[in-house]
């Protein structure tokens, strides 16, 4: 097997026999890479028929890739993989036979995957020895764990940790169902590596202990063996399924948020002992320093163009929210915030290395999915900016921010409905932590409250 993808299944400890099943395959001539794994919902007879009819109708579907409508047509993968397991159930004695699925459209020469999704196997991304799970658990305990009430240690424990409320063959049409097959899009960077695995692997090792094994195990066909070697270990409950896929290609040093320091070559000039060599010299020096001023002026220019564009784009996202909501004008932005923006506006994900960023408009968030990670990273306001810092506005679904300081702002977060999780985030000197911004379209009431969750100590004494 080409040794950018590898695939492994086992049946675990517990179990007489192997309900899981996978895909992992160049399609399309190679240009793309389709990988899946499917889960036949234990409990019920024909689980592993469920999960068979479910990977030969995705791999059916999804030979001839339109390149312009990927999302559309994992969908309709998806639902045909519905659709042929309830046929199946009606002219069988397996009528309560269902499975879960998660399946990965790759195209590693433009760094983008795009995956649908439907139960609790799940999808990570692995990049810069960092972790983040990309789909949701489509349970109860799973809602739990990412919204923080329970930990990842608790949820694992769960008594009813394996009770899902979407599945293939619960529902019909489940493609007319909105928001019963959660489909997205990620970059898929070099370096980057992704994991497709079933429930019997993230049921029984933490998230902390899956990135050990990856980034210390190079070789995909030993990480994924060491993967179900440790869910067995652990217990071995359920069937693991394990699916890897890697972009090859040699990563770009990283330049994101970090300030970049200009140095000036310095050196003594060799004296020369010909007027003549001495006028070519300086001909050439003055030749470098025009193309040096017009590289600039081009750089310049770029930089101002994407600000622009940033600019704009924030602005036109803005109008489409319930409450119109408008770029305030700030201050020229210097390259570190350009990256910064950048990384908002092109990614799912972003990190930073815990540097300082002022800012004197707000960052708009609109974006199905976003996580942020910043590992101290300190937002401080403009001293005349009187904004907010973050607006997230409600058309995104799913946004994590993790590990930063608001400093300054006299409202830090704006947010137009409960789709923000705060990890480790601090507030200092601001005035409002977490605003809702609440809208009546038929009416001519509006308002905004506080959060709660931040009333001073002094609110509760008697």
């Amino acid at each position: 097997m080409a040794e950018y993808f590898f695939g492994i299944t086992d049946k675990g400890k517990r179990r007489d026999s192997n309900e899981d099943t996978f895909a992992v395959q160049e399609i399309d001539g190679g240009e793309w890479l389709i990988a899946c794994v499917v889960d036949g919902v234990g409990g019920y007879e024909g689980g592993e028929i469920a999960a068979g009819i479910a990977r030969e109708v995705l791999l059916h579907q999804l030979q001839d890739i339109a390149a312009q409508d990927v999302i559309k047509m994992l969908k309709q993968a998806v639902a045909a993989a519905n659709m042929a397991i309830m046929q199946e159930k009606k002219s069988s004695d397996l009528k309560e036979m269902a499975c879960v699925l998660t399946c990965v459209l790759a195209h590693v020469n433009s760094n983008k995957c795009w995956y649908a999704h439907v139960g609790d196997t799940r999808l990570y991304l692995c990049r810069d020895r960092s972790l983040v799970k990309i789909s949701k658990d489509h349970s109860a305990v799973g809602f739990l764990e990412e919204t923080g009430r329970l930990s990842e240690e608790d949820a694992m424990r769960h008594p009813k940790r394996n009770e899902i409320n979407k599945a293939l063959g619960f529902e019909e049409a489940i493609g007319e169902l909105p928001d019963y097959i959660e489909t997205g899009a990620s970059p898929f960077l070099p370096g980057d590596l992704l994991l497709l695995c079933s429930d019997g692997l993230s049921d029984m090792i933490a998230s902390a202990t899956i990135l050990s094994i990856l980034i210390n195990h190079k070789n995909l066909g030993d990480a994924a063996q060491m993967l179900i070697d440790a869910a067995n270990e652990a217990g071995g409950n359920d069937n693991v399924t394990v699916v890897l896929l890697a972009n090859s290609k040699e990563p770009k040093p990283q330049v994101a948020f970090l300030p970049v320091e200009k140095k000036i070559a310095t050196g003594k000039s060799t004296p020369n002992t010909s007027q003549g060599s001495s006028i070519e010299q300086t001909i050439k020096i003055k030749r470098s320093h025009k193309r040096l001023t017009a590289l600039l002026s081009l750089l310049s220019l770029a930089l101002v163009l994407a600000l622009v564009v940033s600019l704009f784009k924030n602005s036109i996202e803005a109008k489409k929210n319930n409450n119109a909501l408008k770029m305030i004008p700030g201050k020229k932005k210097d390259d570190l915030l350009l990256h910064f923006m950048s990384a908002i506006n092109d990614s799912t994900h972003a990190y930073t290395l815990g540097i300082s960023l002022k800012i004197a408009a707000p960052v708009f968030i609109t974006k199905d999915s976003f996580h942020l990670k910043g590992n101290g990273l300190v937002i401080s306001a403009d001293s005349n900016y009187k904004g907010a810092a973050f607006i997230v506005g409600n058309t995104a679904k799913e946004i994590v921010l993790d590990s930063l300081i608001f400093q300054n702002f006299d409202v830090a977060l704006r947010l137009q409905k409960n789709n923000v999780t705060l990890r480790h985030i601090r507030f200092i000197n601001c005035r409002v932590p977490v605003q809702y911004e609440l809208s009546f379209p038929d009416t001519i009431i509006s308002g905004r409250f506080t959060d709660t969750f931040f009333l001073s100590n002094s609110t509760y004494k008697k």
